[in-house]
C-alpha cells in the first residue's frame, strides 16, 4: 500500500490539510476526542463515524462543510484517539454523541450526520433526545428485517505488527468491498494506526463485531427504534451497498417515520464517503440546507 500523497488529488490534499481544533469531552468516566472546523457562530453539524474507525474518516468531507457549518467530527469510545471505556453499550455510544453535542456549546441543535454504526447510534439519539439535534442523515447505516439471513460478522482481534509499513500492509475494509480511491482508504489507514510499547495496532481498540452486547437483541431494537425516531430524517446509502441491499432498503421504507427522505448514491458501496468523497460531500451539503 503506496503513500496515500502519490496519488491523491489537489483538493484531497487541500482538505485533509486545512486546520482544525482538537477537543475532548467526557463521557462515562472516558475522554472523547472530535475534531473542530468552521466558523464558531455558524450552524452545527457533528459527524460518527462506523465502527472500527475514527474521526480522520471525515477528513476529506468536513472542509467543504465547514463553508457553511461548525462541524464537529467524533471519535466514539475505544476507537480513533478517544479512551476506551470498560463497559461497552449502545447507551454509551450515544452518550458520546450527547456529550460531544453539550461541548460544541452550539448556538442552536446541530445536524447529527452517522455512518454505519455511527448511524445506528445516532437514530438512537434521534428516537430518545430528537431536542439535542434539528435533523439526523444515516449514512449506510442498515435496519434488517426480521427474517433476513445475514452472515455473522468478522471476529476482528486485536492484533500488534512489528512495523507501521506491515500494519498498514494489512488493512482491509470490512465489509469488503472495490477500493474505488486507494488514496482515500490508505490515508484512513495511516490515521488509525498506533504505536504501543509492543507493536502497532490499529486505534480501534473497541470493535463491536462479535461483542454480546451487539447480538441479535441489538439488532430487534433497531428495528424498534428507526419508527421512533422524531427528528427530521434522511438516509442516505450506496446503491451497491452489500449492507443496505435492495430487500433491507424497502423494508426501512416500510417502517421509516413520516416524512423520512430516501436518497441513493449510483456507483457507491457501504464506504460512500471514500468510494465518492467529493459527491458525498456536496449532497450531505444540500440535505443538511434542508434542515
Amino acid at each position: 500500500m503506496s503513500g496515500w500523497r502519490a496519488e491523491a488529488p489537489d483538493w484531497f490534499v487541500e482538505a485533509v490539510e486545512s486546520p482544525w481544533e482538537r477537543r475532548y469531552a467526557d463521557s462515562g468516566g472516558a475522554k472523547i476526542h472530535y475534531r473542530v472546523r468552521g466558523a464558531a457562530d455558524a450552524p452545527g453539524v457533528v459527524l460518527c463515524h462506523g465502527n472500527a474507525a475514527h474521526s480522520g474518516w471525515w477528513d476529506f468531507i468536513a472542509p467543504a462543510l465547514a463553508q457553511d457549518y461548525r462541524v464537529a467530527a467524533m471519535d466514539f469510545a475505544g476507537m480513533g484517539d478517544s479512551e476506551e471505556r470498560a463497559l461497552v453499550t449502545p447507551d454509551g455510544f450515544v452518550e458520546d454523541i450527547v456529550q460531544v453535542i453539550a461541548g460544541m456549546d452550539f448556538a442552536a441543535p446541530p445536524v447529527l450526520v452517522g455512518h454505519s454504526f455511527g448511524g445506528g447510534m445516532s437514530m438512537r439519539l434521534a428516537a430518545d433526545r430528537p431536542e439535542l439535534i434539528r435533523g439526523f442523515i444515516m449514512m449506510d447505516s442498515p435496519v434488517y428485517p426480521p427474517d433476513a439471513p445475514r452472515n455473522s460478522p468478522p471476529r476482528v482481534a486485536k492484533r500488534l505488527y512489528p512495523s507501521r509499513d506491515i500494519a498498514l500492509e494489512r488493512f482491509r475494509l470490512i465489509p469488503d468491498q472495490p477500493v474505488v480511491t486507494p488514496y482515500a482508504v490508505r490515508y484512513i489507514a495511516e490515521d488509525g494506526v498506533m504505536e504501543t510499547p509492543k507493536g502497532w495496532t490499529w486505534k480501534a481498540r473497541t470493535n463491536i463485531f462479535g461483542h454480546p452486547a451487539f447480538g441479535p437483541a441489538f439488532w430487534a431494537e433497531q428495528r424498534d427504534y428507526f419508527p421512533r425516531v422524531q427528528a427530521p430524517t434522511t438516509v442516505f446509502w450506496g446503491a451497491e451497498s452489500t449492507l443496505c441491499t435492495p430487500a433491507t432498503m424497502e423494508f426501512m421504507k416500510s417502517i421509516a417515520p413520516p416524512g423520512t427522505g430516501f436518497v441513493e448514491m449510483p456507483g457507491a458501496y457501504h464506504h460512500l464517503l471514500l468510494d465518492k468523497p467529493q459527491e458525498t460531500a456536496a449532497m450531505l451539503k444540500q440535505m443538511i440546507a434542508g434542515y
